[in-house]
C-alpha cells in the first residue's frame, strides 16, 4: 500500500515562502547578469569606437550617443553657470559646475557641460568661478540618458532666490531658464585638461566582473534556500 505523507501546515508555509524567496533571488541574478552583459558590450563599443566629430555624436538618436567619447569646440556663454547640489568626491562634499557652451558650426543650439566637482565652504553658498573667455575645445564624454539621476526634488524645489543651484539636471528646465536652445545630453568634462573643477563622471562605474560576482552571490542564495527547505520540509514529514 502506497504511503501517503501529508505535510504539516508549516511545512507548507515553508514551501511557499522559500519558493517566493527563491524566485526573487533568481530573478535579481538573471538582471545582474543581463546588467554584465550589457556593461561588456558597452565596454567594447567604446574601445572599437572610431573618432567622432562633435557633428556626428550630436547627430545620433540618443541611445547611440550615450557613453561615447568626442571633442567639442567652440566657447562657453556667460553667465549661464550652474551647480549642481549634493555632490560628493573622495568623502568632500561640493557641486558639480555646469555651464552652457556654444559650439562652432552651431548658431542656435547648446551644449550643456559638466565641468565637474568643486568642493563647497559653505552649504547654501555657492562658489564664484570666471569661465574662460576664448575659444578652447573640451574631450568629453556625453550622457544622452537618465540625466536626472535619483532624486526627490521637482521643478517646484528650485531656488528663487539661487537660481543658478540646481537639485538635478532637468533640460528643459534650464532652456526656458535661459532661453536657449540646449541639446538633449550633457557633455562631461574629461580629465585630461581640467580647467575650474575636477572631471570624475565615468559611464561604466561597475565593471561586469563585479555584475557577474553578484548574479552568482544571488544563484547561490538560492540554491542555499532550496536545500535548507529541502531538509526541513524532510525532517517534518518524518515527524
Amino acid at each position: 500500500m502506497q504511503q501517503i505523507v501529508k505535510l504539516k501546515s508549516s511545512s507548507v508555509i515553508t514551501l511557499v515562502l522559500v519558493t517566493i524567496v527563491i524566485c526573487i533571488c533568481l530573478a535579481l541574478a538573471v538582471w545582474q547578469w543581463q546588467r554584465a552583459q550589457d556593461k561588456a558590450h558597452l565596454l567594447v563599443q567604446q574601445e572599437k569606437q572610431v573618432n567622432l566629430t562633435a557633428e556626428q555624436v550630436l547627430a545620433l538618436p540618443a541611445q547611440q550617443s550615450n557613453g561615447l567619447l568626442t571633442t567639442i569646440s567652440g566657447r562657453f556663454l556667460p553667465p549661464f553657470v550652474w551647480f549642481l547640489d549634493n555632490q560628493i568626491l573622495n568623502g568632500q562634499v561640493g557641486f558639480d559646475v555646469l555651464a552652457l557652451f556654444a559650439l562652432n558650426g552651431y548658431n542656435q543650439k547648446r551644449v550643456l557641460v559638466n565641468l565637474g566637482f568643486i568642493q563647497s565652504l559653505s552649504k547654501r553658498q555657492t562658489p564664484s568661478i570666471a569661465l574662460p573667455e576664448h575659444q578652447l575645445s573640451l574631450k568629453v564624454l556625453i550622457k544622452s540618458e537618465n540625466l536626472a539621476g535619483f532624486t526627490l526634488a521637482s521643478e517646484a524645489s528650485m531656488d528663487p532666490t539661487q537660481p543658478e543651484l540646481l537639485q538635478y539636471i532637468d533640460i528643459g528646465f534650464l532652456a526656458k531658464q535661459t532661453d536657449e536652445q540646449i541639446f538633449p545630453l550633457v557633455a562631461y568634462q574629461q580629465s585630461n585638461n581640467p580647467i575650474i573643477a575636477s572631471p570624475h563622471y565615468t559611464h561604466v562605474v561597475m565593471p561586469p566582473e563585479k555584475h557577474k560576482a553578484y548574479a552568482l552571490q544571488w544563484l547561490l542564495i538560492a540554491v542555499a534556500a532550496a536545500v535548507v527547505a529541502y531538509f526541513a520540509i524532510k525532517k517534518g514529514a518524518h515527524e
